[in-house]
């Protein structure tokens, strides 16, 4: 006989916080029974609205609620079943990341489900289908051919498609990394299972896309927040139906509905953007590797400078390492030279171009060749203070400096968007005079444009590239060679592959140098690396010049030799003697107050119930380092301080840190406190 329908609806609500955030029991309707599911969208009665939105988690026959105070389920989700509710599979992975990343049910499921709400019919359903790839041209593809070293690499991972698991392919830049993620891409098509690949910026899918469309044509799909609303739903619908069996993008396309996974792949997986910081604050190779886990899909992740945490996980056998050593073409890497910019000063030049790099310019030009220089600040000036006193403007929201913007005349704060004019007196002093200081993107792009006139320059930022399209715009032009320069910020610096760019160019290596964070030297080695490596791509050689303040800094010596392993070696001494990552997990536990003594005092209080916590569960190894205040030392104009916490990222953790979260958010005393956990942040300031 078949089994009753069940009574009850387990349901998590939209918009609760985390502290009222639970699963509520709800009666299901006699006309809502057969067609209810775990998954599914719905509305509800919740306090006072009759119609909250929220997800069915799971059916039950039992409850513990007094039955006349348990309300009925108002309708499930509308009649585009894509849209308005979860598999088994996306509901398990969910309640994964609700439990992992301390966030509530519905910032989870929002992650997961294509809108996060149950409203889809605003979108006209008569209307054309949005191909976002449209406009590409596909081109005939050649037998793909792989090197030894690349053929080594594709027949040890290969392996790992039948069984699953997770891969380190560590290949210099120029490796042809991208040539054995087709070879196994097209094993996983044949087996007739379909495959991810992320790439950390929306700059890098235009390369990708077009080489991957040439291959797979409309097998393939791209998912990455320029898309219109219509682009993502249509192209969502076409994955889950399984007509898109390839999908690339950012971050949110490891979300993407595909049916039998066979590969994920990270490409360049040590990039701060795979890691949100925006509630749920997940990582994406963490979710990645649980969902391979799950689909007994290969993870491969892969890059020429590995996260210090992959490579001591491959190090110590815990998962794969492939290693591809030379570049695909034979030829040699770049000639690196560093340039000490202290002597440029004393010969009396003063400007961000040091004559070596002015003359190899102007040899390029000469040649036909194609310059990449980077620097890593936007704007005209970095920032602007008070003549007299010294006294900084800064954003009156989030408490740092803002820089300056020649084009629209505005001060603008690169973190929340706000921008002002420049004031006419110093609200410290009342001086009258205001000093311009640093050099941003759009005046190294004018000082350009003066020392070689002749020359096609094209700026890449995140100024030039907020337009809808302008990012492959900029990227075509340089392709068909209508560009001599390419000037632009961290966008640039990895994944593009350019035959004609034979020399690079980093304006000023320091800038990430001097950082508070304990990944200052790792991330400023992994940006030398991948720009250095965007020279000397096909026949043409390339060379490289790297111009500093501190060239006698050990960083730069690995850099010009691209000695990754060395380099590993020196600083992980360095972090295991500290107890830092990889040795270890770092939580930051961030406190925004009226005031900042509030702030200081919440983060003191959960500090001390932490403690407490430990010394009940038998002294679970932590170390907590004591409040300060934040690089980014507001949030909308409420102070910002926060905690670490070394520890072990593993489940007990994250239990003792969940309970004491839970009890501090909901004691009365901290109801004007907002506190954040951000486990293994990307940033750390």
């Amino acid at each position: 006989m078949p089994s009753e329908p069940a009574k009850y609806a387990l349901v998590a609500i939209k918009g609760l916080p985390m502290s009222v955030d639970a699963l509520y029991t709800y009666l299901i309707p006699d006309g809502l029974k057969s067609n209810i599911k775990a998954g599914l969208l719905c509305t509800v009665p919740f306090g006072r609205k009759k119609d909250a939105e929220g997800v069915i988690v799971a059916l039950t026959d039992t409850t513990d609620c007094p039955e006349e105070k348990i309300r009925p389920v108002t309708s499930l989700g509308d009649d585009e079943p894509d849209m308005s509710s979860l598999s088994p599979d996306r509901l398990s992975l969910a309640i994964y990341i609700r439990e992992r990343y301390f966030c509530t049910y519905w910032d989870a499921v929002s992650l997961v489900l294509p809108f996060g709400k149950i409203v889809s019919r605003k979108i006209n359903r008569k209307r054309e289908f949005k191909d976002p790839l449209s406009k590409l041209e596909r081109h005939p593809v050649s037998e793909t051919v792989l090197s030894a070293e690349q053929q080594s690499a594709y027949e040890e991972m290969k392996k790992g498609l039948s069984s699953g698991g997770v891969h380190l392919l560590f290949g210099v830049t120029g490796s042809g990394k991208t040539l054995v993620y087709i070879k196994l891409i097209d094993d996983v098509l044949k087996s007739g299972k379909t495959a991810i690949l992320l790439v950390p910026e929306i700059a890098l899918t235009y390369q990708i896309v077009s080489r991957l469309y040439d291959h797979y044509g409309d097998d393939l799909a791209v998912l990455h927040s320029a898309l219109t609303k219509a682009e993502r739903k249509d192209t969502f619908s076409l994955i889950k139906s399984g007509k898109k069996k390839v999908v690339v993008g950012t971050r949110s396309a490891l979300f993407a509905p595909v049916n039998d996974l066979g590969i994920i792949i990270i490409d360049e997986e040590q990039e701060n953007a795979y890691k949100s910081e925006m509630t749920p604050k997940y990582a994406a190779c963490e979710v990645a590797a649980f969902i391979a886990n799950r689909s007994k899909a290969l993870l491969v992740v892969s890059s020429a400078t590995p996260s210090f945490e992959s490579f001591n996980l491959a190090e110590n056998g815990k998962i794969g390492l492939s290693q591809i050593n030379s570049r695909y073409n034979g030829q040699p890497m770049p000639k690196v030279v560093l340039v000490d910019l202290r002597e440029e000063v004393m010969k009396g030049n003063g400007t961000l171009f040091g004559s070596l790099l002015l003359s190899e310019i102007k040899e390029n030009l000469d040649r036909g060749e194609q310059t990449v220089l980077f620097m890593n600040h936007r704007g005209y000036n970095t920032f602007v203070s008070c003549f007299d006193c010294g006294e900084p403007i800064v954003c009156p929201y989030c408490g740092v400096t803002m820089p300056y913007h020649k084009k629209d005349e505005r001060l603008v704060c690169h973190y929340c968007g706000y921008s002002t004019h420049v004031p006419d007196h110093c609200n410290k002093c009342g001086g009258k005079t205001m000093k311009y200081s640093g050099t941003g993107t759009q005046k190294a792009e004018e000082d350009l444009s003066k020392l070689f006139p002749e020359a096609r320059i094209l700026r890449m930022d995140a100024d030039t590239v907020a337009e809808k399209g302008s990012r492959d715009e900029i990227l075509s032009q340089v392709s068909r060679g209508e560009c001599d320069i390419l000037l632009g910020t961290q966008m640039i610096t990895k994944g593009l592959d350019f035959p004609n760019v034979t020399l690079v160019g980093v304006l000023n290596a320091d800038t990430m140098l001097f950082s508070s964070d304990f990944r200052a030297l790792e991330k400023t080695f992994s940006l030398m690396t991948q720009v250095v490596g965007r020279a000397g791509r096909s026949e043409k050689s390339g060379r490289a010049i790297i111009q500093s303040y501190y060239p006698e800094h050990r960083v730069f010596r690995y850099a010009l030799d691209q000695d990754y392993v060395g380099f590993y070696k020196d600083e992980t001494a360095f972090r295991r003697m500290m107890l830092y990552p990889p040795f270890c997990d770092i939580c930051q536990i961030s406190f925004i107050a009226k005031t900042e003594e509030d702030a200081f005092d919440a983060a003191e209080r959960f500090e001390q119930a932490l403690r407490a916590a430990q010394e009940k569960s038998e002294n679970l190894p932590l170390r907590i380092i004591p409040a300060k205040s934040t690089y980014v030392p507001m949030v909308d104009t409420r102070p910002r301080v926060r905690i670490l916490i070394k520890c072990v990222d593993n489940r007990a953790q994250r239990k003792i840190l969940s309970e004491v979260y839970l009890s501090f958010i909901k004691d009365p005393a901290n109801r004007d406190i907002r506190a954040d956990i951000d486990m293994n942040p990307s940033n750390i300031s």
